[in-house]
């Protein structure tokens, strides 16, 4: 992944110095000077709970569950601790709204049903709520909102998991890391090369975080204007504290004899986050056997009518007619229903057939 930097100097030497996006300290390469970054963003990690052995076990019980034929020909490769960044980015939102609320009055009116028994009485049945526009007011509305928000500070796309953003709806399932929450454990890193794994370099900046932590807010406070009229905005977007939250991801790959697979287990948990098992081909069975039953219902039936000779019958009107059109229209049917069917079973045997899990 391509590493985001910031062009500094050296305070020693005036040297150039290549400072990454959550860097703390850095080592001057022109005079080997030992530089501390004190207005740095604080970096975390989140331990791994399993080792090396549970991301196997995960693998080969969740390959048992799928297909237990391909079990004993699997060689599941050494797995990869990532540590993948996370911009944890806390803020508050102030401002106004100011518009025209409308103002309506609600009415309860009584609709009347007819008695069968007795057609000049009538009964009532239920009643139902009118609301007239009477006029409208001037509303202030005052926004307070404070909170975080979790971004993606890398792209977790090439392992198979959308990242987070402002955008996003929801948080990413099976993640102990939420949009808005940050799970217990937090650890002060201090160096990476203390720990086994690899951390991957954000490249999402800091200022991009503000930006979507910024359009998030605006959007919550801006819903408490919901139902107003000719609105007119003001808000500030402060107290901007930030982390960069490094969360443990197991990547592994195993070998089948339909091919290779990549599973993403979580570091926190040990579930399978995303990935591919090569399934034991029952739906392939089921939508074949489907199609052979079809055939032989509609077939022998067909064939009775068509050597019979029972194809003509007379109409109410005293005419004679074939119903072979009709017999011919079912054929077609059914030919193209399995034409279908066909290019289902053949995609399915171009992917493998494969059981994914996302």
């Amino acid at each position: 992944m391509k590493k985001v930097t910031m062009a500094l100097t050296c305070p020693s030497c005036a040297g150039p110095l290549s400072i990454r996006e959550g860097d703390t300290h850095t080592v001057c390469p022109s005079c080997s000077s030992s530089l501390l970054l004190p207005n740095a963003v604080c970096r975390y990690v989140l331990h791994s709970r399993i080792t090396r052995v549970d991301v196997l076990r995960s693998v080969r019980r969740e390959l048992k569950n799928v297909n237990p034929n391909a079990l004993d020909k699997t060689r599941v490769s050494q797995p990869t601790l990532y540590y993948v960044p996370f911009w944890h980015c806390t803020a508050q939102v102030n401002g106004y709204i100011l518009g025209v609320e409308p103002v309506y009055l609600e009415r309860e009116i009584a609709t009347f049903d007819t008695d069968v028994r007795n057609p000049s009485a009538r009964i009532v049945s239920s009643t139902r709520k009118i609301k007239t526009r009477t006029g409208s007011n001037a509303v202030e509305r005052e926004i307070q909102l404070s909170g975080s928000l979790n971004i993606s500070a890398a792209d977790l796309e090439p392992l198979g998991i959308p990242t987070l953003s402002a955008d996003s709806q929801l948080s990413i399932q099976g993640l102990d890391i939420q949009r808005n929450a940050l799970p217990d454990g937090l650890e002060i890193l201090e160096d990476e090369s203390s720990r086994n794994g690899v951390f991957v370099d954000p490249v999402v900046t800091v200022a991009d975080a503000h930006a979507q932590t910024a359009r998030y807010f605006r959007r919550l406070g801006f819903g408490i204007g919901f139902g107003l009229e000719e609105r007119w905005e003001f808000s500030v977007i402060s107290g901007y504290r930030d982390a960069l939250i490094y969360y443990p991801l197991w990547v592994t790959e195993f070998r089948t004899d339909s091919g290779s697979y990549q599973v993403v287990l979580d570091g926190r948990s040990g579930n399978v986050l995303r990935g591919r098992f090569p399934s034991s081909g029952k739906d392939r069975k089921i939508i074949t056997v489907a199609t052979a039953l079809l055939w032989a219902g509609i077939l022998p039936y067909t064939f009775d009518i068509l050597i019979s000779g029972r194809l003509d019958y007379n109409t109410p009107s005293g005419n004679q007619s074939s119903c072979l059109p009709i017999v011919l229209l079912i054929l077609g049917a059914l030919a193209y229903g399995t034409w279908q069917l066909l290019k289902i079973l053949s995609r399915l045997m171009g992917r493998g057939n494969d059981h994914v899990i996302y």
